[in-house]
Protein backbone atom coordinates (compact mmCIF):
# COMPACT_ATOMS: atom_id res chain seq x y z
CA UNK A 1 0.00 0.00 0.00
CA UNK A 2 1.08 3.55 -0.61
CA UNK A 3 1.85 5.94 2.25
CA UNK A 4 3.45 8.93 0.55
CA UNK A 5 4.84 10.02 -2.82
CA UNK A 6 7.08 13.03 -3.51
CA UNK A 7 8.29 14.32 -6.86
CA UNK A 8 10.52 17.25 -7.84
CA UNK A 9 11.70 18.66 -11.19
CA UNK A 10 9.69 16.26 -13.35
CA UNK A 11 7.80 17.71 -16.33
CA UNK A 12 5.84 20.74 -15.03
CA UNK A 13 6.45 19.74 -11.40
CA UNK A 14 9.41 22.07 -10.85
CA UNK A 15 9.16 22.32 -7.08
CA UNK A 16 8.75 19.58 -4.49
CA UNK A 17 5.20 18.18 -4.52
CA UNK A 18 4.06 15.72 -1.86
CA UNK A 19 1.00 13.47 -1.91
CA UNK A 20 0.23 12.09 1.55
CA UNK A 21 -2.23 9.17 1.65
CA UNK A 22 -2.47 9.15 5.45
CA UNK A 23 -5.87 9.93 6.95
CA UNK A 24 -6.10 13.34 8.57
CA UNK A 25 -7.90 14.08 11.84
CA UNK A 26 -11.15 14.76 9.96
CA UNK A 27 -14.10 12.58 10.93
CA UNK A 28 -16.72 10.82 8.80
CA UNK A 29 -16.80 8.43 5.84
CA UNK A 30 -15.32 5.57 7.84
CA UNK A 31 -15.31 3.29 4.79
CA UNK A 32 -12.95 5.65 2.98
CA UNK A 33 -9.91 4.65 5.02
CA UNK A 34 -8.47 1.54 6.61
CA UNK A 35 -6.16 0.81 9.51
CA UNK A 36 -2.81 -0.92 9.21
CA UNK A 37 -0.26 -1.27 12.00
CA UNK A 38 -1.77 1.57 14.06
CA UNK A 39 -1.86 3.92 11.05
CA UNK A 40 -4.81 4.91 8.87
CA UNK A 41 -4.63 5.28 5.09
CA UNK A 42 -7.11 6.56 2.54
CA UNK A 43 -8.53 4.15 -0.02
CA UNK A 44 -9.05 6.72 -2.79
CA UNK A 45 -7.48 10.00 -3.86
CA UNK A 46 -9.05 12.25 -6.50
CA UNK A 47 -7.10 14.98 -8.31
CA UNK A 48 -8.65 17.98 -10.09
CA UNK A 49 -7.12 20.68 -12.23
CA UNK A 50 -7.35 22.50 -15.52
CA UNK A 51 -6.02 21.01 -18.75
CA UNK A 52 -2.19 21.06 -18.81
CA UNK A 53 -2.11 21.91 -15.09
CA UNK A 54 0.16 18.98 -14.20
CA UNK A 55 -2.31 16.26 -13.16
CA UNK A 56 -1.15 13.80 -15.80
CA UNK A 57 2.49 14.72 -15.21
CA UNK A 58 2.14 13.84 -11.55
CA UNK A 59 0.61 10.44 -12.36
CA UNK A 60 3.31 9.83 -14.98
CA UNK A 61 5.88 10.33 -12.24
CA UNK A 62 4.60 7.07 -10.69
CA UNK A 63 5.03 5.40 -14.07
CA UNK A 64 8.57 6.75 -14.46
CA UNK A 65 9.62 5.39 -11.06
CA UNK A 66 7.94 2.04 -11.73
CA UNK A 67 9.70 1.81 -15.10
CA UNK A 68 13.13 2.54 -13.64
CA UNK A 69 12.84 -0.02 -10.85
CA UNK A 70 11.57 -2.77 -13.15
CA UNK A 71 13.80 -2.11 -16.18
CA UNK A 72 17.00 -0.29 -15.28
CA UNK A 73 18.96 -3.50 -14.68
CA UNK A 74 18.91 -3.96 -18.47
CA UNK A 75 20.05 -0.44 -19.39
CA UNK A 76 23.16 -0.29 -21.58
CA UNK A 77 26.26 1.72 -20.73
CA UNK A 78 26.07 5.46 -21.43
CA UNK A 79 22.48 5.31 -22.65
CA UNK A 80 20.04 8.07 -21.74
CA UNK A 81 17.67 7.34 -18.86
CA UNK A 82 14.39 7.55 -20.77
CA UNK A 83 12.14 9.08 -18.05
CA UNK A 84 14.53 12.00 -17.54
CA UNK A 85 12.07 14.86 -18.13
CA UNK A 86 13.13 17.89 -16.09
CA UNK A 87 11.25 21.18 -15.93
CA UNK A 88 12.28 23.01 -19.11
CA UNK A 89 10.76 26.45 -18.59
CA UNK A 90 13.42 27.58 -16.12
CA UNK A 91 17.05 27.59 -17.24
CA UNK A 92 18.14 26.88 -13.66
CA UNK A 93 16.27 23.56 -13.70
CA UNK A 94 16.85 22.26 -17.22
CA UNK A 95 19.87 20.16 -16.29
CA UNK A 96 19.03 19.45 -12.67
CA UNK A 97 18.23 15.92 -11.45
CA UNK A 98 14.71 14.55 -11.34
CA UNK A 99 13.90 13.19 -7.89
CA UNK A 100 11.29 10.81 -6.51
CA UNK A 101 10.62 9.70 -2.97
CA UNK A 102 8.11 7.03 -2.06
CA UNK A 103 7.01 5.48 1.23
CA UNK A 104 5.10 2.21 0.98
CA UNK A 105 4.21 -1.01 2.76
CA UNK A 106 5.01 -4.36 1.19
CA UNK A 107 4.35 -7.67 2.91
CA UNK A 108 3.61 -5.78 6.16
CA UNK A 109 7.01 -4.07 6.07
CA UNK A 110 7.27 -0.31 5.64
CA UNK A 111 9.93 1.12 3.32
CA UNK A 112 11.06 4.53 2.13
CA UNK A 113 12.93 4.83 -1.16
CA UNK A 114 14.62 7.94 -2.55
CA UNK A 115 15.98 8.35 -6.06
CA UNK A 116 17.42 11.24 -8.06
CA UNK A 117 18.87 10.97 -11.56
CA UNK A 118 20.20 13.10 -14.39
CA UNK A 119 20.26 12.43 -18.11
CA UNK A 120 22.63 9.46 -18.01
CA UNK A 121 23.41 8.80 -14.36
CA UNK A 122 21.81 7.93 -11.06
CA UNK A 123 22.77 10.76 -8.71
CA UNK A 124 21.49 9.35 -5.41
CA UNK A 125 19.58 6.24 -4.35
CA UNK A 126 18.59 5.17 -0.86
CA UNK A 127 16.35 2.49 0.63
CA UNK A 128 15.33 2.34 4.29
CA UNK A 129 13.20 -0.10 6.23
CA UNK A 130 11.00 1.13 9.10
CA UNK A 131 10.77 -0.65 12.42
CA UNK A 132 8.08 1.10 14.44
CA UNK A 133 9.19 4.70 14.88
CA UNK A 134 12.75 3.92 13.79
CA UNK A 135 14.21 3.95 10.28
CA UNK A 136 17.05 1.57 9.43
CA UNK A 137 19.25 1.99 6.38
CA UNK A 138 19.45 -0.82 3.86
CA UNK A 139 21.72 0.97 1.39
CA UNK A 140 22.63 4.49 0.35
CA UNK A 141 24.30 5.44 -2.90
CA UNK A 142 25.76 8.74 -4.04
CA UNK A 143 27.35 9.44 -7.40
CA UNK A 144 31.14 9.10 -7.28
CA UNK A 145 31.18 7.40 -3.88
CA UNK A 146 31.10 3.83 -2.61
CA UNK A 147 27.66 2.51 -1.65
CA UNK A 148 27.02 2.61 2.08
CA UNK A 149 25.26 -0.45 3.51
CA UNK A 150 23.30 -0.51 6.75
CA UNK A 151 23.30 -3.22 9.39
CA UNK A 152 19.93 -4.44 8.09
CA UNK A 153 21.38 -5.28 4.68
CA UNK A 154 22.22 -8.91 3.97
CA UNK A 155 23.55 -10.13 0.62
CA UNK A 156 26.10 -9.34 -2.07
CA UNK A 157 27.71 -5.92 -1.78
CA UNK A 158 30.90 -5.03 -3.64
CA UNK A 159 30.39 -7.52 -6.46
CA UNK A 160 26.90 -6.20 -7.26
CA UNK A 161 28.10 -2.61 -6.78
CA UNK A 162 30.76 -3.16 -9.47
CA UNK A 163 28.16 -4.72 -11.78
CA UNK A 164 25.80 -1.73 -11.43
CA UNK A 165 26.28 0.76 -14.27
CA UNK A 166 25.97 4.52 -13.60
CA UNK A 167 22.51 4.59 -15.24
CA UNK A 168 21.19 1.50 -13.42
CA UNK A 169 19.48 1.28 -10.03
CA UNK A 170 21.24 -0.75 -7.37
CA UNK A 171 17.84 -1.97 -6.18
CA UNK A 172 17.12 -3.44 -9.62
CA UNK A 173 20.57 -4.96 -10.02
CA UNK A 174 20.61 -6.46 -6.53
CA UNK A 175 17.19 -8.08 -7.01
CA UNK A 176 18.39 -9.46 -10.35
CA UNK A 177 21.12 -11.14 -8.29
CA UNK A 178 18.62 -12.43 -5.72
CA UNK A 179 19.47 -10.26 -2.72
CA UNK A 180 16.66 -11.56 -0.54
CA UNK A 181 16.43 -8.61 1.88
CA UNK A 182 15.38 -6.32 -1.02
CA UNK A 183 12.83 -8.62 -2.66
CA UNK A 184 9.75 -7.38 -0.80
CA UNK A 185 10.55 -3.74 -1.62
CA UNK A 186 10.94 -4.67 -5.30
CA UNK A 187 7.71 -6.67 -5.25
CA UNK A 188 5.76 -3.52 -4.46
CA UNK A 189 6.73 -2.06 -7.84
CA UNK A 190 6.38 -5.35 -9.67
CA UNK A 191 3.16 -6.72 -8.17
CA UNK A 192 1.29 -3.98 -6.30
CA UNK A 193 1.81 -0.68 -8.12
CA UNK A 194 -0.32 -0.56 -11.28
CA UNK A 195 -0.08 2.65 -13.29
CA UNK A 196 -2.32 3.44 -16.25
CA UNK A 197 -1.77 7.15 -17.03
CA UNK A 198 -4.27 7.08 -19.90
CA UNK A 199 -6.41 4.06 -20.78
CA UNK A 200 -6.55 4.42 -24.54
CA UNK A 201 -5.09 3.10 -27.76
CA UNK A 202 -2.64 0.22 -27.46
CA UNK A 203 -2.78 0.12 -23.66
CA UNK A 204 -6.54 -0.40 -23.72
CA UNK A 205 -6.27 -3.02 -26.46
CA UNK A 206 -3.56 -4.90 -24.57
CA UNK A 207 -5.76 -5.01 -21.48
CA UNK A 208 -8.76 -6.26 -23.44
CA UNK A 209 -6.62 -9.03 -24.93
CA UNK A 210 -5.34 -9.93 -21.46
CA UNK A 211 -8.86 -10.25 -20.08
CA UNK A 212 -10.02 -12.12 -23.18
CA UNK A 213 -7.35 -14.70 -22.40
CA UNK A 214 -8.43 -14.96 -18.77
CA UNK A 215 -12.10 -15.31 -19.73
CA UNK A 216 -11.32 -18.00 -22.30
CA UNK A 217 -8.99 -20.05 -20.13
CA UNK A 218 -11.51 -20.45 -17.32
CA UNK A 219 -15.05 -19.23 -17.91
CA UNK A 220 -16.05 -20.29 -14.38
CA UNK A 221 -13.17 -18.66 -12.51
CA UNK A 222 -13.78 -16.06 -9.82
CA UNK A 223 -12.44 -13.35 -12.13
CA UNK A 224 -14.70 -14.41 -15.02
CA UNK A 225 -17.78 -14.41 -12.81
CA UNK A 226 -16.97 -11.01 -11.33
CA UNK A 227 -16.11 -9.54 -14.74
CA UNK A 228 -19.42 -10.74 -16.18
CA UNK A 229 -21.37 -9.47 -13.18
CA UNK A 230 -19.76 -6.02 -13.39
CA UNK A 231 -20.25 -5.50 -17.13
CA UNK A 232 -23.83 -6.75 -17.02
CA UNK A 233 -24.70 -4.66 -13.94
CA UNK A 234 -23.84 -1.28 -15.43
CA UNK A 235 -26.76 -0.87 -17.84
CA UNK A 236 -24.71 -1.81 -20.89
CA UNK A 237 -27.48 -3.98 -22.35
CA UNK A 238 -25.09 -6.93 -22.23
CA UNK A 239 -26.41 -10.20 -20.85
CA UNK A 240 -23.16 -12.18 -20.98
CA UNK A 241 -19.47 -11.81 -21.79
CA UNK A 242 -17.21 -14.56 -23.04
CA UNK A 243 -14.05 -15.04 -25.08
CA UNK A 244 -13.66 -17.27 -28.10
CA UNK A 245 -10.55 -18.56 -29.80
CA UNK A 246 -9.86 -16.77 -33.06
CA UNK A 247 -9.75 -18.78 -36.28
CA UNK A 248 -6.19 -18.79 -37.62
CA UNK A 249 -7.57 -18.67 -41.16
CA UNK A 250 -8.77 -15.12 -40.45
CA UNK A 251 -5.17 -13.90 -40.62
CA UNK A 252 -3.14 -13.64 -43.80
CA UNK A 253 0.62 -13.65 -43.35
CA UNK A 254 3.36 -12.94 -45.91
CA UNK A 255 4.92 -16.12 -47.23
CA UNK A 256 8.36 -15.23 -45.85
CA UNK A 257 7.32 -14.32 -42.30
CA UNK A 258 9.38 -16.21 -39.67
CA UNK A 259 7.41 -18.87 -37.82
CA UNK A 260 8.31 -17.44 -34.40
CA UNK A 261 6.90 -14.03 -35.40
CA UNK A 262 3.73 -15.67 -36.69
CA UNK A 263 3.36 -17.73 -33.51
CA UNK A 264 3.87 -14.67 -31.31
CA UNK A 265 1.23 -12.71 -33.23
CA UNK A 266 -1.29 -15.55 -33.09
CA UNK A 267 -0.71 -15.96 -29.36
CA UNK A 268 -1.30 -12.24 -28.79
CA UNK A 269 -4.52 -12.19 -30.81
CA UNK A 270 -5.63 -15.71 -29.96
CA UNK A 271 -8.90 -14.75 -28.28
CA UNK A 272 -11.74 -12.41 -29.16
CA UNK A 273 -14.15 -11.02 -26.57
CA UNK A 274 -17.79 -11.60 -27.44
CA UNK A 275 -20.75 -9.81 -25.90
CA UNK A 276 -24.24 -11.29 -25.90
CA UNK A 277 -27.44 -9.26 -26.06
CA UNK A 278 -30.95 -10.57 -25.55
CA UNK A 279 -33.09 -11.01 -28.68
CA UNK A 280 -36.86 -10.49 -28.52
CA UNK A 281 -39.79 -11.42 -30.71
CA UNK A 282 -43.24 -10.07 -30.05
CA UNK A 283 -42.00 -8.60 -26.79
CA UNK A 284 -40.74 -12.00 -25.54
CA UNK A 285 -37.17 -13.04 -24.94
CA UNK A 286 -36.30 -15.72 -27.52
CA UNK A 287 -32.52 -15.96 -27.39
CA UNK A 288 -29.20 -14.11 -27.53
CA UNK A 289 -27.09 -12.63 -30.29
CA UNK A 290 -23.29 -12.44 -30.17
CA UNK A 291 -21.36 -9.27 -31.04
CA UNK A 292 -17.66 -8.53 -31.29
CA UNK A 293 -16.62 -6.20 -28.48
CA UNK A 294 -15.47 -3.63 -31.07
CA UNK A 295 -19.12 -3.18 -32.08
CA UNK A 296 -19.94 -1.88 -28.60
CA UNK A 297 -19.97 1.80 -27.62
CA UNK A 298 -16.77 3.62 -26.61
CA UNK A 299 -17.90 3.64 -22.98
CA UNK A 300 -18.59 -0.09 -22.95
CA UNK A 301 -15.22 -0.84 -24.56
CA UNK A 302 -13.53 1.32 -21.96
CA UNK A 303 -15.28 -0.67 -19.24
CA UNK A 304 -13.69 -3.87 -20.52
CA UNK A 305 -10.26 -2.43 -19.77
CA UNK A 306 -11.10 -0.40 -16.66
CA UNK A 307 -13.42 -3.00 -15.14
CA UNK A 308 -10.74 -5.65 -15.37
CA UNK A 309 -8.04 -3.60 -13.66
CA UNK A 310 -10.47 -2.56 -10.90
CA UNK A 311 -11.49 -6.16 -10.19
CA UNK A 312 -7.83 -7.20 -10.07
CA UNK A 313 -6.97 -4.26 -7.81
CA UNK A 314 -9.71 -5.19 -5.35
CA UNK A 315 -8.78 -8.87 -5.43
CA UNK A 316 -5.04 -8.38 -4.99
CA UNK A 317 -4.76 -5.11 -3.05
CA UNK A 318 -3.15 -3.04 -5.79
CA UNK A 319 -2.30 0.65 -5.70
CA UNK A 320 -4.18 1.55 -8.88
CA UNK A 321 -3.30 4.82 -10.61
CA UNK A 322 -5.48 5.96 -13.51
CA UNK A 323 -5.76 9.19 -15.48
CA UNK A 324 -9.19 10.23 -16.76
CA UNK A 325 -11.02 7.50 -14.89
CA UNK A 326 -14.33 8.84 -16.19
CA UNK A 327 -13.38 8.53 -19.89
CA UNK A 328 -16.58 7.80 -21.89
CA UNK A 329 -18.44 6.79 -18.72
CA UNK A 330 -21.65 8.16 -17.23
CA UNK A 331 -20.95 9.90 -13.88
CA UNK A 332 -23.16 7.39 -12.03
CA UNK A 333 -21.03 4.51 -13.34
CA UNK A 334 -17.85 6.33 -12.34
CA UNK A 335 -19.27 6.88 -8.85
CA UNK A 336 -20.19 3.20 -8.56
CA UNK A 337 -16.66 2.10 -9.50
CA UNK A 338 -15.06 4.53 -7.04
CA UNK A 339 -17.31 3.47 -4.17
CA UNK A 340 -16.23 -0.15 -4.57
CA UNK A 341 -12.96 0.94 -2.92
CA UNK A 342 -14.93 2.52 -0.04
CA UNK A 343 -16.67 -0.73 0.88
CA UNK A 344 -14.71 -2.86 3.38
CA UNK A 345 -16.80 -5.88 2.41
CA UNK A 346 -15.61 -5.51 -1.21
CA UNK A 347 -12.18 -3.95 -0.70
CA UNK A 348 -10.96 -6.60 1.71
CA UNK A 349 -7.30 -6.34 0.66
CA UNK A 350 -6.91 -2.58 1.18
CA UNK A 351 -6.60 -1.63 -2.49
CA UNK A 352 -6.05 2.06 -3.18
CA UNK A 353 -7.23 4.14 -6.14
CA UNK A 354 -5.50 7.38 -7.18
CA UNK A 355 -6.94 9.13 -10.20
CA UNK A 356 -7.25 12.44 -12.01
CA UNK A 357 -10.55 13.62 -13.46
CA UNK A 358 -12.53 16.55 -14.85
CA UNK A 359 -15.82 15.06 -13.62
CA UNK A 360 -17.02 17.75 -11.22
CA UNK A 361 -20.16 15.77 -10.36
CA UNK A 362 -18.03 13.52 -8.15
CA UNK A 363 -17.65 16.44 -5.74
CA UNK A 364 -21.43 16.67 -5.31
CA UNK A 365 -22.10 13.02 -4.47
CA UNK A 366 -20.82 13.08 -0.89
CA UNK A 367 -18.40 10.37 -1.94
CA UNK A 368 -15.13 11.83 -0.63
CA UNK A 369 -13.66 13.19 2.54
CA UNK A 370 -11.98 16.59 2.13
CA UNK A 371 -8.54 15.01 2.74
CA UNK A 372 -9.09 12.78 -0.29
CA UNK A 373 -9.51 15.67 -2.73
CA UNK A 374 -6.46 17.39 -4.26
CA UNK A 375 -6.09 20.26 -6.71
CA UNK A 376 -3.31 21.02 -9.19
CA UNK A 377 -2.66 24.40 -10.80
CA UNK A 378 0.10 26.21 -12.67
CA UNK A 379 1.63 29.56 -11.86
CA UNK A 380 2.64 32.27 -14.35
CA UNK A 381 6.01 30.56 -14.84
CA UNK A 382 4.46 27.25 -15.94
CA UNK A 383 5.28 25.41 -12.71
CA UNK A 384 2.65 23.20 -11.08
CA UNK A 385 1.66 23.11 -7.43
CA UNK A 386 -0.65 20.67 -5.68
CA UNK A 387 -2.69 21.19 -2.53
CA UNK A 388 -5.26 19.28 -0.51
CA UNK A 389 -8.86 20.45 -0.17
CA UNK A 390 -8.81 20.02 3.61
CA UNK A 391 -5.94 22.53 3.82
CA UNK A 392 -7.92 25.31 2.13
CA UNK A 393 -9.03 27.93 4.61
CA UNK A 394 -12.80 28.22 4.96
CA UNK A 395 -13.66 24.76 3.59
CA UNK A 396 -15.92 22.90 6.03
CA UNK A 397 -17.68 19.56 6.07
CA UNK A 398 -20.86 21.09 4.64
CA UNK A 399 -19.13 23.14 1.93
CA UNK A 400 -20.64 22.42 -1.53
CA UNK A 401 -17.31 21.55 -3.15
CA UNK A 402 -18.70 21.23 -6.68
CA UNK A 403 -20.21 24.73 -6.61
CA UNK A 404 -17.14 26.28 -5.01
CA UNK A 405 -14.88 24.60 -7.58
CA UNK A 406 -16.98 25.78 -10.55
CA UNK A 407 -16.97 29.29 -9.10
CA UNK A 408 -13.18 29.22 -8.85
CA UNK A 409 -13.13 29.49 -5.06
CA UNK A 410 -10.94 26.38 -4.70
CA UNK A 411 -8.48 27.31 -7.45
CA UNK A 412 -7.18 24.84 -10.08
CA UNK A 413 -9.63 26.03 -12.76
CA UNK A 414 -8.66 27.34 -16.22
CA UNK A 415 -8.25 31.07 -16.77
CA UNK A 416 -9.55 31.68 -20.29
CA UNK A 417 -8.10 34.80 -21.89
CA UNK A 418 -10.19 35.06 -25.01
CA UNK A 419 -9.87 38.73 -25.95
CA UNK A 420 -7.32 38.31 -28.75
CA UNK A 421 -9.12 35.27 -30.14
CA UNK A 422 -12.47 37.06 -30.26
CA UNK A 423 -10.90 40.06 -31.95
CA UNK A 424 -9.27 37.84 -34.59
CA UNK A 425 -12.54 35.99 -35.22
CA UNK A 426 -14.31 39.28 -35.83
CA UNK A 427 -11.69 40.78 -38.13
CA UNK A 428 -13.23 39.43 -41.37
Amino acid sequence: MLVKFIVENFRSLRDRIELDISKSTLKGHVGNYFEHQDSRFLTTTIIYGANASGKSGFLRAFQALEYLVLNSADFKLDKVIAPYEPFLLDEDNQNNPVSFEIEFISNDTRYSYFLSYSRKEIETEELNVHNGNYKALLFSREKGKDIKFGDSYRGGKKTIERMTLPNQLFLSKAVENNVEVLLDAYRFFDNKLKVYPILEGLAEEDLKRLYAKRLAEDANSSFSRKFNALICALDTGIAQVSAEEANEEMFRFPANIPEEVKASFLDQYKYDIKTYHKVYKGGKHVGQKAFDVNEESSGTKNLFALGGVIIEALEQGHVLIVDELEKNLHPDITTFLIRLFHRPDINRNNAQLIFATHDITQLSHDTFRRDQVWFVEKDEFGASSMFRCSDIEGVRADTPLDKWYIAGRLGATPVIQDENFLVEMQED
